[in-house]
């Protein structure tokens, strides 16, 4: 498993990659997405959990086809954060 997975799992607490849902549509995710791509994020904000969201693989397909897209699912996983604690100061 993935270091950026494994970040992922222990922020939102799953136990296996399975339980992971996409956060748009809630079927199952087959991907942890970069909204930030790791060519351009700073290298120590790369793997921060506000980076990362769990997709499925229609959706991790927009996210990159559209920059509207991303920006979307941004905004849905930033909320998600913030329900789970994440300090609001602390993003990328």
């Amino acid at each position: 498993m993935t270091p950026h997975v494994k970040i992922y799992m222990k922020f939102f607490g799953y136990k296996t990659a399975e339980e992971i849902m996409c956060e748009f549509c809630g079927s199952p995710a087959v991907d942890v997405h970069y909204l930030v791509p790791r060519s351009i994020a700073p290298k120590d904000k790369v793997n921060k959990i506000d980076n990362l969201m769990a997709l499925c693989r229609i959706h991790h397909e927009q996210a990159h086809a559209s920059k509207n897209t991303n920006d979307d699912f941004k905004y849905i996983h930033r909320r998600k954060c913030l329900q789970n604690g994440l300090p609001d100061n602390e993003k990328i």
